[in-house]
């Protein structure tokens, strides 16, 4: 009997084994007849933010997130955002929808997180916020981005989507910078059913002007009162109730993450791929992905699928390679090593169901596609 195919995500197993009572936290939610700003989503911000270790949390919908915490912390227009190419499109389109302009730096070839000494040199007058991602869970170099944000008068919005639980120097991320930005876009470490998303931050004049923002600009303590140009940007109630589910399960799932990343190192070891860094201590890695440099990426892939291994490229073109963006004509040999990831990064399998036979299996394929060269 043929293997059965591993894939790159599982999104029914949680669904299945919580699956009594989401239906039941849905039909609570649908039932109380408050289906926006209810008390679902306040008792998912009081508990979010206690998991994160904020004092606020501004739930919204899902890609709307970064844009919020940009628009709250006063970024727009003339202001310039230092970022990384080498991330999701809502990273640069949050910065572009302010009306502010994003001036992308390079990443670290090792942790694929921005490049500080590089964000350094794009540093300019017009500069008002760095907004670093911190990619397939692993945490951007946050200890040299707020001392370089402070040395100059600079906001930090993290982009946290892949990080949920991932920490440096014994913080989590979304709870170091200005504020952090949250997607549970389905597929993240905690997913809503539909784009759900929110802010962190400890700043308390940027958590008003959040709650505002995301509720078309209206006053919160006034409904009649509206001092802003906002968004329809709220949570409903529905995903709210749906994210409280898995919330206390979220430390479990992130501890069985880490083990099958333990799996993957082991089972791997010897073979010619890049593993992912390891964090120094203090620092920890939520591994929303798992996520190898591979020469010969393509054809591994390929290989990959043929045994029905799921498998994906996060991201196989930077955003300065979108048709979107090629009228600011942004020379790729500016970032060099963001157009090395791009050609070699690959996605394994990864999420808290998975066993030791599925990694060991998986990495069983990747050895032996690297192996039948050397038997030419």
């Amino acid at each position: 009997m043929a293997d059965e195919p591993i894939p790159l995500f599982n999104l029914q197993a949680p669904y299945q084994a919580l699956k009594p009572r989401l239906h039941q936290a849905v039909l609570e939610a649908l039932n109380s007849n408050q289906w926006l700003l209810g008390p679902q989503t306040a008792r998912f911000e009081e508990e979010f933010a206690q998991l994160i270790g904020v004092k606020h949390c501004i739930a919204c919908s899902g890609g709307g997130a970064l844009h919020l915490a940009l628009r709250a912390a006063g970024i727009g227009p003339g202001d310039e955002v230092i970022t990384t190419p080498f991330a999701f499109s809502t990273t640069a389109a949050s910065v572009a929808l302010t009306g502010a302009d994003f001036v992308f730096a390079d990443i670290d070839p090792r942790t694929y997180t921005l490049d500080v000494q590089d964000a350094e040199r794009k540093i300019t007058k017009n500069t008002k916020a760095i907004l670093p991602v911190h990619l397939y869970g692993y945490p951007a170099n946050m200890e040299a981005i707020m001392h370089l944000a402070n040395e100059h008068g600079l906001k930090v919005i993290e982009g946290c989507s892949q990080a949920i639980l991932s920490q440096a120097d014994g913080v989590c991320v979304g709870g170091i910078g200005t504020a952090g930005a949250f997607s549970f876009y389905p597929g993240n470490n905690v997913s809503a059913c539909a784009n759900a998303g929110c802010v962190t931050t400890n700043d308390d004049e940027l958590a008003a002007a959040a709650r505002a923002l995301r509720h078309c600009g209206r006053a919160t303590d006034d409904p009649n009162s509206y001092i802003c140009d906002g968004y329809p940007l709220c949570m409903d109630e529905v995903q709210a109730a749906m994210l409280r589910v898995q919330l206390p399960l979220l430390e479990q799932w992130t501890d069985a993450r880490r083990k099958a990343a333990a799996w993957y190192e082991e089972g791997l070891c010897g073979v010619p791929v890049t593993l992912p860094p390891t964090p120094p201590a203090g620092w920890s890695q939520a591994f929303s992905l798992y996520t190898i440099r591979a020469e010969r990426r393509d054809e591994l892939m390929a290989y990959l699928r043929q045994h029905g291994i799921g498998c994906a490229v996060y991201y196989p073109a930077a955003l300065y390679s979108q048709p979107v963006y090629a009228h600011l004509q942004l020379n790729p040999q500016d970032y060099p090593h963001t157009q090395q990831a791009c050609q070699e990064v690959l996605s394994l399998p990864m999420f808290p169901e998975i066993t030791p036979e599925q990694v060991q299996r998986v990495c069983d394929v990747i050895r032996a596609f690297y192996e039948q060269d050397a038997t030419v």
